[in-house]
């Protein structure tokens, strides 16, 4: 073979590489959330995430029976006391996005709000 047909190659091969890079680099970010849902709020209120990442947020009920919505991303999830449950989304969306709770939990049950913020 001919020092041509190499060149060729190792060129398709760097170019190769920079496409590679570049898609890693533009690849969604994985957010990760953990969130105490207690007292009437959920802990911590605010979560800010950037358009286009995947997000799971890891949320718990600690005193009583609970439940988490983003009506947004089409989330309704309860939240048994004590049990872990992991909601996972894209947020495809920029804006400001209410998180609520979706089991009347008790007297201040109206209030018990948070926010996704997508930038």
């Amino acid at each position: 073979m001919n020092k041509r047909f190499y060149r060729t190659l190792i060129n398709l091969s760097i170019i190769g590489i920079f496409v590679l890079s570049y898609s890693i680099l533009k690849a969604e970010e994985v957010k990760i959330f953990e969130i105490n849902a207690e007292n009437y709020r959920f802990n911590p209120e605010n979560i800010m995430v950037n358009k286009g990442d995947k997000v799971i947020i890891k949320a718990i009920a600690v005193d009583k029976d609970h439940g988490i919505g983003i009506k947004a991303f089409n989330i309704k999830n309860p939240l048994p006391k004590g049990e872990l449950k992991a909601i996972e989304f894209t947020a495809n969306k920029k804006g400001e996005y209410s998180i609520i709770c979706t089991k009347l939990c008790g007297w201040k049950h109206f209030w018990m709000k948070g926010k996704l913020i997508v930038e």
